[in-house]
């Protein structure tokens, strides 16, 4: 009983990392398509392509706030340097 409630753990584990990793090269495979693109009226540059389940996290975690803050967003481009479309 134990060992199947661990294997299922460990398996659960391994698919939820799988595929997060699927969605960060995707989000960095469209960040570098973008790193062409110009500003849109209204909206500005794109300067970060984050996965939607990291983005949603980050808002938890740091508040509403927290994009519209220059140094935020530095330091966001720092540390995840593939999900870096444009500088801040």
């Amino acid at each position: 009983m134990t060992d199947a409630l661990v294997r299922e753990l460990c398996t659960g584990r391994k698919f939820k990392e799988a595929s997060q990793h699927a969605r960060e090269r995707a989000a960095a495979t469209e960040a570098s398509h973008m790193r062409g693109h110009k500003s849109v009226p209204g909206l500005g540059k794109c300067v970060l392509n984050l996965p939607a389940h990291e983005f949603f996290l980050m808002r938890e975690k740091y508040g509403d706030d927290a994009f519209s803050d220059r140094g935020f967003l530095r330091d966001i481009q720092r540390l995840e340097s593939q999900f870096k479309v444009h500088s801040v």
